[in-house]
């Protein structure tokens, strides 16, 4: 099996690329920080491929380098805890970056096996409509509808695609809040009940870890 996962080094992104590892077949590990990628590839026996998800060219060389994929994963992401008369417009094109534009650019140029399967870590909307969330939110619900055309678009070349939707994961993504909630899932959960969705047949378009 053939597998990128995208967003790598975030706390999610290394307990799937763990997971996969132990089950084989070729890794592939993306991201932009560079060192911890190959220091994350090293030790896994994968392939690290560092690109910034805003540049087009970078993800094109990528997808020229990872060749067909039987497994994609978009776990990159990010968020920014600011109010609507706050937001700067740094934070707003990082945001979008990498929780929508990164998505977009790797659908324009990654190439499929035929029975492939895309997965996309997404969020329980009524969990993050809260004061501060507003450009993240926005973020991620226009990834889920960007899924929802890729599933026609690419319905001929036979590939699938499943939105994850997940509760808080104790990741350094909550940093801006201070700290995760009690109840938050360990990243090695997560990753553990994605898979469990993301290798099931059929795949479920939409997976809900609780």
């Amino acid at each position: 099996m053939n597998t990128l996962v995208l967003g790598a080094t975030g706390g999610i992104g290394q307990a799937l690329a763990s997971a996969l590892a132990a089950r084989g077949g070729q890794l592939w590990l993306s991201g932009r920080n560079g060192q911890a990628l190959a220091e994350l590839a090293r030790r896994l026996g994968a392939r690290a491929v560092p690109a910034e998800l805003g540049h087009e060219l970078e993800v094109q060389a990528l997808a020229a380098e990872v060749g067909p994929l039987d497994l994609f994963i978009y776990a990159a992401g990010a968020v920014v805890r600011q109010g609507l008369r706050e937001l700067g417009t740094k934070d707003l094109e990082r945001l979008f970056t990498a929780n929508l534009k990164g998505l977009l650019l790797a659908l324009k140029h990654l190439s499929f096996r035929p029975g492939a399967r895309g997965v996309v870590l997404g969020v329980y909307p009524e969990l993050v409509s809260v004061p501060g969330l507003a450009a993240y939110t926005a973020s991620k619900l226009a990834a889920e509808g960007v899924l929802h055309v890729a599933r026609r678009e690419f319905r001929r070349e036979g590939v699938r695609f499943c939105l994850v939707r997940l509760p808080a994961v104790a990741t350094p993504l909550w940093a801006p809040f201070g700290e995760p909630p009690k109840n938050a899932l360990a990243p090695a959960q997560a990753a553990e009940r994605i898979l469990e969705g993301a290798l099931a047949d059929p795949l479920p378009e939409t997976l809900e870890v609780r």
